[in-house]
């Protein structure tokens, strides 16, 4: 019993900023959308907007950096939690929680560098950039794919060992699947809204959530 009980605290720490990081990602992207101007569908304004908006460029930027760090602590956190679950639940958690960080955090870079020193973009290079514009919302797309996939190993898992309330497990499983649909924008906001719940319940929850895991694994 002792070993059982000290794993949770021994790993507080990634639980914690696991919790905080599904709290602040979503947040810091909505804001990133919801506050950024249109950049322009020529190279004058794209120059422009990246001399006049360069702080909305290092807000992405740094959001991309900080993604894998933010969301790997989530997923890690989500994979001790789940370890009493599936196998094939545990692997769609951790594969699509990767796939998502790494197409996430390419699509904003793509975005996001070659703003970051607008003295140096070049009527070449602006339009280069607005003809790869649109690898980026498929890279976000391919991410939402990915969190979809995670979204819905977690709420199956979570319904397997009755983490919550059967209402909610199925209400996250249709978050999971309407995230499949972010290439076509819908699903952000459904991925948004369940990192955000996700988040906060584990933040509250605590390790209560994990000593109802190793209660069940022991079992």
């Amino acid at each position: 019993m002792e070993a059982a009980s000290s794993r949770p605290s021994r790993a507080g720490w990634i639980h914690t900023l696991g919790a905080i990081g599904a709290i602040l990602l979503p947040l810091a992207i909505l804001f990133s959308f919801f506050t950024s101007d249109d950049s322009g569908d020529t190279a004058a304004e794209l120059i422009a907007y990246a001399k006049d908006n360069q702080s909305d460029a290092w807000v992405l930027q740094v959001i991309a950096l900080t993604a894998p760090l933010l969301i790997g602590a989530f997923v890690a956190s989500l994979r001790v939690r789940l370890r009493a679950a599936s196998a094939a639940y545990q692997a769609l958690t951790v594969i699509g929680g990767t796939l998502f960080v790494a197409f996430l955090g390419v699509g904003l870079t793509l975005w996001a560098a070659p703003l970051l020193s607008p003295d140096e973009l070049t009527n070449a290079g602006a339009d280069a950039y607005l003809a790869f514009d649109d690898v980026g919302w498929v890279l976000l797309g391919m991410g939402g794919v990915s969190i979809g996939a995670m979204i819905i190993g977690v709420s199956l898992a979570a319904l397997e060992l009755g983490l919550v309330p059967k209402w909610a497990g199925w209400v996250s499983l249709l978050l999971g699947v309407v995230s499949l649909a972010t290439i076509v924008a819908v699903g952000i906001f459904a991925w948004a809204a369940w990192l955000l719940a996700a988040g906060l319940f584990l933040l509250l929850a605590r390790d209560r959530a994990v000593t109802a895991v190793e209660a069940s694994a022991v079992a």
